[in-house]
């Protein structure tokens, strides 16, 4: 988003149209409201915007190709006494300015006159012109190379980069003085009449240019006066301070002053603070100044509360509120135009000469640092699920055994298979009752009864040799 700029004192939120062509215009870029996007002086910035091309199906503008540039230019035009052997200037594209409170009253004087005097000065206009920024593009072509082309409905959207040192758009003096930019295209079509040479469909527009500077540290001035002991040459001491040296616009400044009076008989009138403007318009021969106070505060004597005692001492705060930059011209510096200001103070005595102190200031178009840079927001991060993964569960297959176990309880199994040979087993069920006299409620199960001696006996005559025979 660009910064808004203020231009014929009011803000314009509407594209401007060429005065040359309602069919071809300039347009801001969509959401902008001015062509100049970022802060010239404090950050990169551009010129952007689209050129539209409005043309009915029945009356197209048969064109080669579109070309657009934007243009800078520096204009000053003042009026002055003719000097012997000098020509006047002929100036046919605009009328003679003058310039209000020159100090040349060649003019003045010559208005006074009645209509039956002649003047006895004639009155020459001294006038230069420069070009000093052009950058030129090529944003539309043919599509048949050197041949025209029916154009009814186009939006070419173009942007120009600007350089850190242009300086911004002037317009003082009623317009004697004037740093201006344009934007300007040119169509090479085919002319309307067989008999006509015009090849060319011109558009302009005026482009206001603002420069920025980033609010400095204080810098502070200071006036100071005092000398001790008995024996004091002077007969008024002084410390005066301002917090900064370059203000904004619509600004308000304070100014302490503090006054020590070393006689009795020198008394103060009043106090006068304020900031004058100082126009210089030169051309490459000739100079002319203007001044004028843009903002200026009197205090009177006795509003001043004087404190009692050896010295007469006063203390007061002056408050200066420096206009809307309507009413004022900011800081600029060119081959042709000078603007600058000047802070002056001024304390008017009583039998003594009066106290003056002055100090350059600057007053520019302030942005603060945030503006220009603005910090990026902090991320907000997005909570999210929390996948637990888990380990597989792996079931592992039971193994098949290769055998089967053998069960130690023998009546459960009939027959058994080794190699070739099968070997069967009958086993008669032996009935044996248990009885214990000291535990009768005990069970025994089978791993637990005891062998009777006589099938022992029996085993041990009949004992195999391995243990697969014993099966």
């Amino acid at each position: 988003m660009s910064p808004k700029i203020e231009r014929s004192n009011e803000f314009d939120t509407v594209a401007p149209h060429s005065r040359y062509s309602k069919k071809i215009f300039f347009e801001y870029s969509p959401g902008e409201t001015s062509f100049q996007l970022g802060y010239l002086g404090s950050d990169q910035s551009s010129i952007e915007g689209t050129l539209h091309l409005r043309y009915t199906d029945d009356k197209p503008i048969f064109a080669k190709k579109i070309t657009l540039s934007f243009i800078g230019k520096e204009f000053v035009q003042f009026a002055g006494s003719l000097e012997e052997g000098q020509d006047i200037v002929d100036d046919d594209e605009s009328e003679a300015c003058y310039i209000e409170g020159s100090t040349n009253k060649a003019y003045d004087e010559e208005e006074s006159m009645n209509d039956e005097e002649e003047p006895t000065n004639k009155i020459s206009t001294y006038k230069a012109k420069r070009e000093f920024f052009a950058s030129e593009v090529t944003i539309w072509r043919s599509q048949s190379k050197g041949h025209y082309e029916a154009v009814k409905f186009l939006d070419l959207p173009f942007k120009f980069k600007l350089p850190d040192n242009l300086p911004p758009s002037v317009n003082m003096d009623k317009g004697c003085g004037r740093i201006y930019y344009m934007l300007k295209a040119v169509v090479s079509r085919r002319p309307i009449d067989p008999n006509s040479y015009t090849t060319k469909k011109m558009i302009k527009c005026v482009v206001p240019i603002v420069r920025y500077t980033i609010t400095p540290e204080p810098k502070s001035i200071h006036w100071f006066k005092k000398e001790e002991g008995p024996a004091k040459q002077h007969v008024l001491d002084h410390d005066v301070s301002v917090a900064r040296s370059i203000f904004g616009s619509g600004e308000s400044i304070v100014i302490p002053i503090k006054l020590c009076f070393h006689e009795s008989k020198i008394y103060l009138k009043k106090i006068f603070v304020g900031i004058k403007e100082y126009h210089e318009l030169r051309t490459d021969k000739y100079e002319t100044l203007t001044k004028r106070y843009i903002v200026d505060e009197t205090v009177q004597a006795d509003t001043i509360p004087i404190s009692n005692g050896p010295d007469n001492e006063c203390s007061v705060e002056v408050k200066l509120n420096i206009p809307h930059e309507r009413n004022l011209v900011y800081d600029v510096d060119t081959t042709y135009i000078t603007v600058s200001h000047k802070l002056k103070i001024k304390v008017c005595l009583g039998k003594a000469p009066d106290l003056h102190l002055s100090n350059f200031v600057k007053i520019e178009k302030l942005v603060s640092e945030e503006e220009v840079f603005p910090p990026t927001p902090p991320t907000i991060e997005v909570p999210r699920e929390v996948v637990v993964a888990h380990e597989p569960i792996v079931v592992k297959r039971k193994q098949e055994n290769t055998y089967r176990r053998l069960s130690p309880f023998f009546p459960l199994f009939d027959k058994l298979q080794n190699g070739k040979k099968r070997i069967s087993l009958q086993f008669q069920p032996i009935q044996i009752r248990i009885t214990d006299s000291e535990n009768p409620n005990v069970v025994y199960n089978s791993r637990s009864l005891v062998v009777p001696q006589i099938q022992i006996k029996y085993l041990q005559q009949n004992k195999p040799r391995s243990l697969t025979q014993a099966f």
